[in-house]
């Protein structure tokens, strides 16, 4: 009896996918056989399960038209069709395989012997000779200069002339910031380096950081997300780290899961940020003070952290650190929490749904009575704020380092 995937580890799942003689080729014939799998029951698209806390399972499905590929089965269907040659191989036929945040919702409630959205992930992979001029340009302008936001990379770091301290370029922790939190959100990377600073000993940053490549992975641009991951990996190796933490949810599953399965690159141990935090918080080297007022807030567990690493416990520990936090559940959270909308390239592909989808979940917030939305993902806190605007709520959304590092002053 073959063995599903949701019995395997990633690790298997990715070796059998591989022909030996290239590691970016994917054995068409496993790939069809778990796409078989799907047994077309649609609880992918609208379960209800209150054993597991689902309530609408598809985030996409609920806030576009609704047709049959608005979710994980017709995706799957339109993908084998593609593969078997019987629906052409254009843009337009191929486009609904963007339309997903490749949250793994789906995974956790599939009765059938497969892990959907990673399947989906290499179907974009299988499938990435078809033009796709959203996802093509991001993967050329990551190439080319970096990241995906500015023709100059540097800028990733000018965040650092705002800290009042100077940073090494060499030391046993390297702090990666991401491009997200370099370039759009950099307050993030001025609260994780503060808190970084209250630690014993120094820590280090990349000048000319190279992005990670996450969202090549996950949009299908396996050959490039390998170009950037070496490159990276010999930056790090550069600095003489031995701890790498990093403050981005994609950062962290491409670094300690995707680098190590997917290319071979085994770099010292990665760590998110929270995780970090919490192990300094435990061990007495780091004491978080009261904040200036009581906070009521929840946490929303970010999809590559939370379902893909099971993260759930340190964001929250080191929340409950925090003299005055009242920390409360919104209904769907952990292994069941509904997606912020950014992931898996949605944001790029239809940031009409992202949003729609991050309001959504903004809402979730609002019904816990909280006045902060917090996250432990730049992309995720992004994408939350663009839903607050999008419905005019004025509950504040926040990452766990802006509060431990107010915290720490």
């Amino acid at each position: 009896m073959k063995k599903s995937i949701n019995q395997k580890s990633h690790a298997d799942i990715t070796s059998a996918c591989m022909k030996e003689s290239d590691m970016a080729d994917i054995d068409l014939e496993f790939l069809r056989e778990e796409l078989l799998q799907c047994r077309r029951c649609g609880i992918c698209r609208d379960a209800v399960y209150a054993a597991k806390g689902f309530d609408g399972i598809c985030p996409v499905w609920k806030h576009t038209s609704g047709f049959e590929t608005s979710f994980m089965r017709g995706k799957i269907q339109v993908a084998l069709a593609l593969l078997d040659g019987t629906l052409e191989k254009t843009e337009e036929n191929a486009s609904s395989l963007y339309q997903c945040t490749l949250c793994g919702n789906c995974n956790q409630i599939c009765p059938a012997e497969f892990h959907p959205a990673q399947a989906l992930e290499q179907v974009r992979e299988v499938l990435n000779e078809i033009p796709n001029e959203v996802r093509d340009s991001i993967a050329e302008r990551i190439t080319r200069v970096g990241n995906p936001y500015s023709d100059d990379n540097l800028e990733k770091m000018e965040w650092l002339q705002a800290l009042g301290f100077d940073v090494a370029e060499q030391a046993d922790v390297l702090y990666y910031v991401g491009c997200t939190a370099g370039m759009r959100i950099p307050k993030i990377a001025i609260d994780a380096a503060k808190i970084l600073n209250a630690a014993p000993g120094e820590f280090a940053v990349l000048r000319d950081e190279p992005c990670c490549g996450s969202v090549m992975l996950r949009t299908g641009k396996v050959n490039e997300a390998e170009t950037m991951a070496k490159r990276l990996e010999d930056a790090i190796r550069s600095t003489g780290a031995k701890k790498v933490v990093v403050s981005c949810a994609g950062c962290l599953k491409t670094l300690r899961m995707d680098y190590p399965e997917r290319f071979g690159i085994e770099l010292p141990e990665v760590l998110h940020i929270v995780e970090y935090a919490d192990e300094l918080i435990r061990n007495g080297k780091i004491e978080p003070k009261p904040l200036s007022s009581p906070t009521r807030l929840t946490y929303h567990d970010p999809c590559h952290i939370g379902r893909e690493m099971g993260i759930y416990d340190s964001p929250r520990h080191v929340l409950e650190s925090i003299p005055g936090i009242e920390l409360v559940e919104m209904e769907t959270n952990r292994n069941t929490a509904i997606c912020c909308g950014a992931g898996g390239g949605l944001r790029s592909f239809d940031s009409d749904t992202a949003k729609k989808i991050g309001s959504a979940r903004v809402r979730d917030a609002e019904d816990t009575g909280a006045e902060k939305i917090v996250s432990a993902c730049p992309f995720c806190e992004h994408n939350l704020k663009a839903g607050t605007e999008l419905i005019g709520s004025n509950i504040d959304v926040v990452d766990v380092v802006d509060l431990l590092a107010r915290a720490l002053e």
